[in-house]
């Protein structure tokens, strides 16, 4: 048998490679390194009207939005400097001049110094990034976190975070034009080139390969900044990186731990963490972080948590009206701060479906038992009233208690910073759909608020504790409550004053009409259900 030749030995392997080049992408691009193409083959991806020649000697930035240029530049200097540039989210361009997103891989060989390879292939799936507007805040970077966290752990590739502090930064001259400079190398750095973000106006995180030097970042910053002409920013630059160990939690709890470090260092960083090494100091709060997401999935999932009670009456009689449940953790930890950890990772809503059940439960047991208790409110935050996937699930809770669900009642509270209020009141329509009766919370403590009468259908609005306290005094607090109590009568709307801690307080609100009063004047939150039949009337009795 004859041996083959080096040129017949070589054809298969080229062969395979363009094989193994074509299974990775739509579209493969050659270009030197300026970004001229220089060679192209495979799926015209609505780039070109005619044939991929057409391509031949075209800047490949014509094939990217404007926008889109600054992150382009980034990469392809990226891909220069270190050969190599891993799959990266951009968004396109079509002949049409519309933008798509696309995933960009690319990489040099060392026989070609002078030519860039690229493999270009149509991302299908939604997505949140459009050209030039890359960095997403917190709560849009959560996802794409988790994503990432999963194809690293699938890869065994670590990860590391790098969280950049650029004081002055919204301050600067010309600030967007070295925000977009900054942002657009962030995301070329970035894993999958969509795993940056904003904290706040001078805090960024980047995830990226542990490989990825801080020093390095750092130097490219500075020289971007000079480049900028916004040397003085360079002095006030700091960084700080953290690398992403592997955990058994579930990889949506780990993101979660992340989200609310990122947070806990655009608040407080540097002067909040009063220690010399903020590196290990940030460490050691994502570990704790971890832990602590552990311990509230347990106890919610393990329900290791039981409902208190306070009396809500009517101030004319002292009748009770309904109660008010509130969470109370069985092993003693702070409801405040346990409900305000679960909201800053993200686990408000699967509070909010658990506190819901265990309400629905304490019904249904004493309608078995043919036992007559009082209609039971809930709070629930307008975040998550805006969710409708929340809204589905919730549906999914009650549906198997219609015989009590008409005895539940639903507290909105926490949605003045809402951004949309329509879907608010969207999601209020829905519940009375259910069946299900609405408070609007704290009415009185913001213009939001106050305005939102009008804007949102409830059956109940409860007065903030600074106008209930605040309206004894005659003026401003004083005359806000009586334009509440205006528009709720008005529009049919029962008013409910909360924190009522004295006579003078009830008597005051009792004479300017407001029908139900809450607060430690008639019974502090407790483990016993309030008889129906229970009348307070002229007393300072306490629970």
């Amino acid at each position: 048998m004859s041996k083959m030749s080096g040129a017949e030995v070589a054809k298969p392997n080229r062969d395979r490679f363009v094989g193994f080049a074509f299974a990775g992408g739509h579209l493969l691009l050659e270009t030197n390194n300026a970004g001229v193409i220089t060679f192209a083959a495979g799926a015209r991806c609505g780039l070109v009207t005619g044939s991929l020649d057409d391509m031949i000697n075209h800047s490949v930035f014509e094939y990217f939005p404007s926008e889109e240029h600054s992150l382009l530049r980034m990469l392809l200097l990226r891909l220069i400097k270190k050969g190599k540039l891993d799959v990266t989210h951009v968004v396109m361009k079509s002949a049409a001049n519309q933008t798509f997103s696309a995933f960009l891989g690319a990489c040099r060989l060392p026989n070609h110094p002078d030519r860039c390879f690229f493999s270009v292939s149509i991302r299908g799936q939604a997505t949140n990034r459009t050209a030039g507007r890359g960095i997403p805040d917190v709560a849009a970077f959560m996802p794409v976190l988790e994503s990432h966290l999963a194809a690293a752990k699938a890869t065994e590739i670590s990860q590391a975070l790098s969280m950049v502090l650029i004081e002055g930064l919204q301050n600067a001259r010309g600030e967007d034009k070295i925000r977009e400079v900054l942002e657009a190398y962030f995301l070329s750095i970035s894993t999958g080139g969509d795993s940056a973000v904003r904290l706040s106006e001078d805090h960024y995180a980047v995830l990226h390969g542990e490989e990825g030097a801080l020093e390095d970042i750092q130097r490219n910053i500075n020289q971007l900044l000079a480049d900028s002409n916004a040397d003085e920013l360079m002095s006030s630059t700091r960084m700080w990186r953290v690398n992403i160990g592997k955990s058994e939690l579930p990889l949506a709890d780990v993101a979660r731990a992340i989200g609310f470090t990122l947070k806990r260092f655009a608040s407080e960083s540097p002067k909040g963490f009063e220690i010399i090494n903020i590196d290990q100091t940030i460490e050691e709060l994502l570990s704790n972080t971890v832990e602590r997401v552990s311990r509230v999935r347990a106890t919610l999932e393990k329900r290791n948590f039981h409902l208190v009670f306070q009396p809500i009456v009517r101030l004319t009689t002292g009748q009770l009206h309904h109660v008010e449940a509130f969470m109370r953790i069985d092993n003693g930890d702070s409801p405040a701060d346990f409900v305000a950890f679960a909201e800053g990772i993200g686990l408000n809503t699967d509070l909010d479906l658990m506190v819901v059940q265990e309400t629905l439960d304490v019904l249904r047991n004493a309608y078995l038992k043919k036992q007559i208790i009082p209609d039971i409110a809930v709070n629930i935050s307008g975040q998550s009233l805006s969710s409708k996937m929340f809204l589905d699930q919730l549906e999914k809770v009650i549906q198997p208690y219609s015989d009590v669900s008409k005895k539940l009642l639903i507290d909105v509270i926490d949605f003045s910073t809402l951004s949309d209020f329509s879907l608010l009141k969207a999601s209020l329509v829905r519940l009375r759909k259910m069946g299900l009766r609405r408070c609007l919370g704290d009415v009185g403590g913001g213009n939001a608020s106050f305005m939102s009468l009008n804007e949102l259908s409830v059956d109940f609005a409860k007065l903030g504790e600074h106008v209930v306290h605040g309206a004894v005094r005659e003026g401003r607090e004083r005359t806000i409550l009586q334009s509440i109590i205006q528009i709720c009568s008005h529009l049919g709307i029962l008013i409910i004053a909360e924190k009522i801690e004295t006579e003078q307080q009830r008597n005051l609100l009792r004479s300017l009409g407001i029908p139900l009063g809450q607060g430690f004047l008639f019974g502090q939150p407790s483990t016993e259900m309030p008889p129906v039949d229970l009348h307070l009337k002229g007393t300072d009795k306490r629970r």
